[in-house]
């Protein structure tokens, strides 16, 4: 079976092995004696070699040496500088949004953290790759960077590690295979091709006949990739058998061009002679499916590679096929399988179907899914499905990202490259990825300069993100193009939404007056005033009559704004209407009402990962749960608020008023409780995780105290108080659903101290949580 490796969409920081790691050993603790020795190592080699694999072992086993932990990012997708800077921001979970350079904020973020940082598959755009990691070891001292890439980056201080094959034979090769039943440990190639021959129903044939194959895996060069697509192979073939056809094959391969390496002449053999063992139809989905970037599911499959010679009904069999022989990977996202191709066979796929001069066809059938994806996502956004879009998007991002590519670098493509970036405002608003969204939002309006609605919604998202990201000249650039477009266009609805657009415009400048009056004349255009897109205005008429110290105004707006969720299921707005009422709700001293306004602000934040949303609602909470009283309480939320600010790499958030507002809670926290309780408490909320410090601004109780020192649970268990709690409910049979519900967490949140458990404890199944709670005495 091909490496598989899981990345935890929950988790994002380390992928899951899930086969094992054979013969890496010494090359395992050599990377590591080089980590400890230098800033940043590149693991170099051949495709096929192992370098992610060894990267993913390496790092897994340093985890626990990096306080800030270990975060691996998949490059392989990203074909350029900005989506490089886009990609890391995503993967370390920056909800930085304003319009700085990528780099200084990533830079800002790991300045005093001490983390591993793991950039997988940095060939496709080493300048790039070099400019980040020379910054990030620059102006981060506790951070070293392990990079993967077929050719070194040359960086400064750069150690380049050559990941060599498997170690194949010795001058008592034959004697150790007469003597040994199993591959001989020496012999890690044998070992790796015994395995995974066995895994498909091919082990006996091996055991017969250890010395063929040796001389298989000599003629593979130790290529772990090469040698695993060979021992699928003997479901059908023996030893023998495949040694013939190789030769055969690497004959053919290795007259057309000398001047090629033999490694790579060896690798191209092999997927050749996989290739050949294919049905037409697999070979045509293999070639087909390359277009992809990373993972796809079985819908985009049908939906883009059939065609007559591929009959859709057929796509699902062939799928299976592929995956039988290691040519397709398969893992589950967001309760889905997904299906990728290893970048190397991906390549190989595309050449194929370049060659077969398909590519453009199946680019632009690639192109017309995830339109039509993007399109139906906006325009069931303000619905109920609305959080599961929101996780799909990003998700298939990578694929939305390189069919926006194809448009915007295409001539006679503009059109549809407008179309999609009218489309994903909710997407880069939802996600926090403003920064690259405005790239690609310019990016698109330089192209295309027909006056059409689809340009009028590129005009409008650009506003809304130069808007929050506070560049208000470009903000009203892009609004006054808005105008000028309504004007041609006589569309009451593209009129209430650029008036929607200038009320958000105003109420980030602090003119309130006129953020409730633009919202008020959009409301009143009856072909806005009934959609559920109308609650985007009815928060901003909320925190704008707050704002100006009309409480009961703001009151009758969150209450519609919430009859207009609960009839459409939107939520994502219905978060900033919360923060609105608890304004509101301050002003006039309603602190009770405050503490339940925010937690459910922040419980819905979370959900959509809103940076923005949970630290400002957490303001209001700090505040009023001082002013009930609670200064204790109050201090520990402080750090806890801290806490949650570093988790999204935001500095400080709070501005004006805000921080007026925080600046006197703290002053009356330390007034109250003197400096060495204040310090105590914001200490502890520093010393939560990220889901612990949500989880305490969420509940009025305590979370359960650490195991007291000397205690048998103390001394036996790695895990945390909320993960100790979530081990429980594992034992008591309930799923992670139910267990988000008992928790009053998200189910996210859940699944990811789920894997958590597993992680630390060293288990892979539920069943071994509970195994293991029993005996904790749970």
């Amino acid at each position: 079976m091909a490496t598989r490796v899981q990345t935890r969409t929950d988790d994002a920081d380390l992928p899951v092995e899930l086969t094992s790691l054979v013969g890496r050993r010494q090359e395992v603790n050599a990377v590591k004696v080089a980590l400890s020795e230098a800033r940043m190592v590149t693991l170099a080699g051949v495709g096929g070699v192992g370098k992610t694999r060894l990267a993913v072992r390496v790092a897994t086993e340093l985890r626990r040496a990096f306080a800030d932990g270990v975060w691996f990012i998949d490059l392989s997708t990203v074909l350029d500088r900005a989506a490089l800077g886009s990609s890391v921001l995503r993967a370390l979970r920056i909800g930085d949004q304003s319009d700085r350079d990528p780099t200084e904020v990533i830079s800002e973020f790991l300045r005093e953290r001490q983390m591993l940082l793991v950039l997988d598959n940095c060939e496709q755009i080493v300048d790039a790759c070099a400019a980040l990691i020379d910054a990030v070891i620059r102006r981060a001292p506790l951070v070293r960077v392990l990079a993967t890439s077929r050719e070194r980056l040359w960086v400064t201080g750069e150690y380049v590690w050559q990941v060599p094959p498997l170690f194949v034979s010795g001058p008592d090769l034959d004697t150790d295979l007469a003597r040994s039943s199993p591959a001989p440990a020496r012999y890690p190639a044998l070992v790796l091709f015994a395995e995974r021959a066995a895994a498909v129903g091919g082990g006996s044939a091996v055991r017969e006949d250890w010395p063929d194959v040796a001389r298989l895996c000599r003629r593979l060069d130790g290529l772990p990739l090469a040698i695993e697509l060979a021992a699928v192979q003997t479901r059908v073939f023996t030893p023998g058998q495949l040694v013939r056809r190789f030769d055969e094959r690497l004959g053919s391969v290795g007259t057309l061009d000398r001047a090629i390496p033999a490694r790579h002449r060896t690798l191209e053999a092999a997927i050749d002679w996989s290739h050949d063992l294919c049905s037409p139809q697999e070979r045509l989905l293999w070639a087909r499916s390359s277009v992809f970037a990373g993972w796809f599911g079985l819908d985009a499959a049908e939906g883009v590679c059939s065609s007559e010679d591929l009959p859709r009904e057929r796509v699902l069999d062939l799928v299976a096929g592929l995956v039988d022989k290691s040519i397709l990977v398969h893992e589950e996202h967001l309760g889905e399988v997904q299906y990728r191709l290893l970048e190397t066979l991906a390549q190989y796929g595309r050449d194929r179907l370049r060659a077969a001069g398909q590519e453009g066809e199946l680019l632009r059938r690639h192109r017309d899914w995830h339109l039509h994806l993007a399109e139906q996502m906006a325009t069931q956004w303000h619905s109920a499905e609305q959080l599961s879009w929101s996780r799909r998007l990003r998700r298939d991002y990578p694929n939305l990202r390189a069919a926006m590519e194809y448009c915007l670098s295409t001539p006679g493509e503009e059109h549809a490259g407008m179309r999609f970036t009218a489309a994903l405002l909710p997407y880069w608003h939802g996600s926090g990825q403003l920064i690259e969204g405005r790239l690609w939002l310019e990016r698109a309006l330089a192209t295309d300069s027909e006056p059409t609605l689809a340009r009028f919604m590129t005009q409008r998202t650009l506003s809304s993100i130069c808007s929050t990201q506070r560049d208000f000249a470009a903000a009203e650039a892009a609004l006054q193009g808005c105008r000028t477009l309504a004007r041609h266009l006589h569309d009451p609805l593209i009129d209430a939404r650029t008036l929607a657009t200038e009320a958000q415009l105003a109420v980030l400048r602090d003119d309130y007056a006129a953020g409730v009056a633009h919202t008020q004349a959009a409301l009143a255009i009856p072909e806005y005033g009934g959609i559920p897109e109308r609650a985007e205005a009815l928060c901003t008429l909320t925190i704008a009559h707050a704002m100006l110290g009309h409480y009961d105004e703001a009151v009758t707006a969150h209450e519609e704004a919430e009859r207009c969720s609960a009839k459409c299921g939107e939520r994502y707005f219905l978060c900033w209407s919360l923060v609105g009422r608890s304004i509101a709700e301050f002003g006039a001293g309603e602190h009770s009402s405050v503490i339940r306004y925010t937690r459910k602000a922040v419980a819905i934040a979370r959900e959509f990962t809103n940076s923005i949303g949970m630290v400002t609602a957490l303001i209001l909470l700090v505040c009023s749960t001082v002013a009930a009283d609670d200064s204790a309480r109050g201090a520990v939320l402080l750090g806890a608020r801290q806490r949650i600010c570093r988790a999204f790499g935001i500095a400080d958030a709070a501005q004006g008023a805000e921080r007026d507002l925080l600046d006197a809670a703290t002053a009356q926290i330390r007034a109250e409780l003197g400096e060495a309780l204040y310090e105590a408490g914001v200490t502890r909320g520093l010393s939560f995780d990220f889901d612990e410090a949500v989880d305490y601004a969420l509940t009025s109780d305590e979370p359960a105290p650490p195991p007291a020192a000397g205690t048998a649970q103390a001394e036996s268990s790695p895990l945390t108080a909320r993960e100790e709690q979530v081990a429980e409910l594992v034992a008591q049979g309930l799923s992670n659903k139910e267990i988000a519900a008992a928790l009053v967490i998200s189910q996210r949140t859940a699944e990811g101290h789920v894997q958590k458990i597993l992680v630390k404890l060293g288990f892979t199944s539920r069943a071994h949580i509970a195994t293991w709670a029993a005996h904790q005495g749970h």
